[in-house]
């Protein structure tokens, strides 16, 4: 498992993504600052998507949930439930 470097919390970025479908697992680096919505199985080139209520499909289908949620326990998406004022009257 990869831990951040010069990171004193722990957070591991590596996880084992396994497809529900096929079975098929392949470590995969996860991002720091972002969720993965979509991932693409090698084998059997089903798209995975997240379950609901998990944030990406690290934390539906990983060995280790995303580092977003193992350092703060909520994700980059948490705070993007609403445009912001500003942007949702300029859209």
């Amino acid at each position: 498992m990869t831990r951040e470097p010069g990171s004193s919390n722990g957070v591991v970025l590596g996880s084992v993504l396994t497809c529900p479908h096929c079975g098929h697992a392949k470590h995969e680096d996860m991002p720091v600052d972002a969720c993965q919505f979509f991932y693409e199985c090698e084998r059997c080139k089903t798209v995975l998507r997240p379950k609901p209520g998990d944030c990406c499909v690290f934390c539906s289908f990983g060995s280790v949930k995303c580092p977003p949620i193992q350092a703060r326990g909520q994700c980059c998406g948490d705070d993007l439930h609403a445009l912001p004022a500003a942007r949702a009257s300029s859209t």
